[in-house]
């Protein structure tokens, strides 16, 4: 069977695209993606806000590429990704903090924004010029080792190289050996943790379990061409701090 892959073009398309996502993100269970789910709703609505919350962000990238690999014989969604491709230093000027306005006002929005600036804040130090970034990337479970992973991680590979651009991503465990076969090489752990605080409360530590913090996940770097130069990793974007021993 030969899975197509697609662009996601339209809203219309979207729900099914979040649908594969929320399969994906349970088995097996990715805590990271609890802190993107609405709060305080049904799961009618949550799925609904979802859907909208995720899409209208995408549509305030210019950059950004939501791919779907499809089932030909069922029409299902076997996979998706979102690729963005930033053709300039996508942190030139003021950064606004990301604000996790679907958690209501309180400590576990407190905890999720403080994880969010631990998660995304490297980027900012590493990404200082034109390259692309994978920023989600996941497959149902039935449709695993089947090569849809590869179709989508081939799609920006391919943009890379004909950019002559680095790439990076973000890793959870059972996705950093698809990436290493596609020329990304470890840098370093990205450890998200609740900073200790006098006489947390009841929310804050239950949501801190469910998250099961501390959560780790690991940066990856693909050089240009998804090359290295005599055996050895070139610094990415120019900043020795972040390359550590390959582990």
């Amino acid at each position: 069977m030969d899975f197509t892959l697609h662009e996601v073009v339209s809203s219309d398309e979207f729900p099914a695209v979040i649908d594969c996502q929320n399969e994906a993100y349970r088995i097996p269970y990715n805590a990271f993606a609890t802190m993107y789910t609405p709060q305080g709703l049904a799961p009618t609505a949550t799925r609904n806000a979802m859907i909208q919350n995720q899409w209208d962000q995408h549509m305030t990238e210019p950059g950004g590429h939501w791919l779907k690999v499809v089932d030909p014989e069922t029409g299902i969604v076997a996979g998706a990704a979102l690729w963005h491709i930033y053709e300039t230093d996508p942190f030139t000027g003021a950064q606004e903090p990301l604000d996790a306005v679907w958690w209501p006002e309180g400590d576990q929005r407190k905890l999720v924004n403080m994880l969010f600036e631990q998660f995304y804040g490297p980027r900012r130090t590493i990404m200082r010029r034109p390259c692309l970034l994978l920023e989600n990337c996941f497959v149902r479970p039935g449709y695993r080792r089947r090569g849809v992973g590869n179709m989508l991680v081939q799609w920006g590979t391919k943009k890379a190289d004909e950019m002559h651009v680095e790439a990076f991503v973000e890793a959870t465990d059972d996705g950093r050996p698809l990436y290493a076969r596609h020329g990304f090489h470890y840098t370093n752990p990205i450890v998200l943790d609740a900073k200790k605080v006098d006489e947390p409360s009841e929310q804050r530590r239950a949501l801190a379990k469910e998250l099961r913090l501390p959560m780790v996940v690991h940066a990856m770097w693909r050089a240009i061409g998804g090359n290295t130069i005599d055996g050895e990793r070139a610094i990415p974007c120019g900043d020795a701090s972040v390359l550590q021993q390959e582990a």
